[in-house]
């Protein structure tokens, strides 16, 4: 286990990242960002001011004494490109480098590219989509096709820089028009409809997108607040959309969760949203949480992910979660292979398709979670443990199941308040599957109660109104099967059938 610091600036913020590192696996646990703006000083002189540049330098010698007290063993430095706009870079990154031994690195446009894209691509479930970034002064557009890019582009304008461009106030009345228009004129040059097939997702990415699947959630009372992999449809977005159009107009406004100085931004970006929604048609959009941060890690510490995306992105979040959380007593592992092979082998029973495969992975692999905030009844308590989980590759109603289906390991804790609050998720048909999972699960952990891995594989055989489980053992697994057995009365209740394990 090594833990690394990661300094990353660009023309806007400073931002320190800790996080330990096993292999490809990494945990963060600490994460500062400073907002300073030198990209307003290059915009006007060419250069970073000496006032500017001791506010950066200060930043950073405090981010140096963090990374000694945290004992971190290694720092890996890097900047964005605006730096390469500033007539004196030289002496400001080697005074940097002077006082506090960062040596950044500096990224070309074409890396930035492939940095989004790894954050992107191992965190939304999207197989094949064009992914938009907005970014501050530019618009990062990356087609991907089974995990791999097929075409990038960077459009010159961003979220802060929009306005410029056009020539207009954000607060002109004509200014929202004329913005659209702009990026609409731009994406025609470069053709990229003739780059997308029906079959082509959209993926939003950057702080804006955050904020409107923000917004959109709170317009819609949607049930859950969590941001990766939200689908944001365009009649919300449209909705959102005109919300903030008029925040734009008056600023005597405010919108709850904004800053009065981040409407301006909030509205070119959406601009450009706008503009690109209607010139590609785009009728659902997912949005990603990781992009800046995990993608600097993917592609600066924890390398060997973004050589290879990983195909199983579910797979991967549960076993960083392994890696950081289990303790070296966990058997999470063989609880989750014993109850992948009791939901193959119950299947004529439970009668619940593949669609609810992934809920049930998670709460397997998570199944003893609650017991991080109490050992008594941690089976409810795992609940919120998974809702705020780092889970990648999974829908919003996959990690809700899996949540409910930890929590009906015992089905006495699930009662119809809790469940009807997530109704514009989940349905009737739902709450059978999680008592069901649920069950199987509980079983699992019952026959490896001695955390021996005494049972290897079971069998089924259903005779008339009962289930014989044959367990295949190493050793003596007595204790197992009476643990095991002491779910009959919970398995008749939920499955209509008694339980037998020999």
């Amino acid at each position: 286990m090594e833990k690394i610091g990661l300094v990353y600036i660009n023309g806007n913020v400073h931002r320190l990242v800790l996080l330990e590192v096993s292999g490809t696996y990494f945990n963060v646990f600490e994460d500062i960002t400073e907002n300073i703006k030198l990209n307003d000083d290059i915009a006007v002189s060419g250069l970073i001011r000496a006032i500017k540049a001791k506010e950066s330098l200060n930043v950073l010698k405090m981010f140096r004494k963090i990374c000694d007290n945290y004992e971190i063993t290694k720092i890996t430095s890097v900047s964005s490109n605006f730096i390469l706009k500033s007539k004196n870079q030289k002496s400001f990154l080697e005074e940097i480098y002077n006082n506090t031994g960062f040596n950044f690195v500096i990224m070309q446009p074409e890396d930035e590219a492939k940095m989004i894209y790894s954050g992107v691509i191992n965190s939304v479930d999207v197989p094949k989509g064009l992914i938009i970034n907005l970014a501050p002064e530019e618009t990062n557009l990356i087609l991907y096709n089974r995990r791999n890019i097929i075409y990038s582009k960077i459009l010159p304008f961003g979220t802060q820089n929009l306005a410029e461009k056009v020539g207009v106030e954000p607060s002109a009345k004509d200014a929202v028009s004329k913005m659209i228009d702009y990026v609409k004129k731009e994406v025609d040059k470069i053709d990229l409809a003739s780059h997308l097939d029906p079959e082509t997702s959209f993926v939003g990415a950057g702080p804006i997108f955050s904020t409107v699947g923000k917004l959109a959630r709170k317009s819609t009372h949607y049930s859950l607040d969590i941001e990766n992999n939200y689908i944001l449809e365009n009649p919300i977005f449209e909705k959102v959309f005109d919300v903030v159009k008029d925040l734009g107009l008056d600023k005597t406004k405010k919108l709850k969760g904004i800053s009065e100085d981040s409407v301006d931004t909030l509205l070119s970006g959406l601009c450009i949203a706008k503009a690109l929604n209607e010139a590609l048609n785009i009728e659902r959009l997912s949005i990603s949480g990781d992009t800046l941060r995990e993608g600097l890690i993917y592609s600066y510490i924890a390398v060997e992910a973004n050589d290879k995306p990983f195909s199983d992105m579910l797979g991967y979040s549960l076993e960083n979660i392994r890696a950081f959380k289990d303790n070296k007593y966990s058997n999470t592992s063989h609880v989750y292979n014993l109850a992948v092979i009791l939901f193959k082998q119950l299947k004529v029973i439970h009668k619940l398709s593949r669609a609810y495969v992934k809920a049930l992975r998670i709460a397997a692999s998570m199944y003893d979670c609650g017991k991080r905030i109490s050992f008594d009844n941690h089976e409810k308590y795992s609940f919120n443990v998974i809702l705020n989980s780092s889970l990648n590759g999974v829908s919003h109603k996959d990690v809700l199941l899996a949540a409910f289906t930890c929590m009906c390991q015992n089905p006495d804790n699930l009662n119809l308040s809790d469940w009807v609050k997530y109704k514009d998720i989940l349905n009737d048909e739902d709450m059978e599957a999680v008592k069901k999972m649920g069950v199987i699960i509980k079983l699992a952990d019952q026959l490896d109660k001695s955390k021996r891995g005494n049972v290897v594989d079971v069998y089924c055989d259903i005779l008339g109104d009962s289930v014989i489980l044959k367990t295949v053992v190493k050793g003596n697994a007595d204790f197992e099967i009476m643990e095991g057995m002491k779910l009959g009365s919970t398995f008749k209740k939920v499955f209509k059938k008694y339980l037998e394990i020999i």
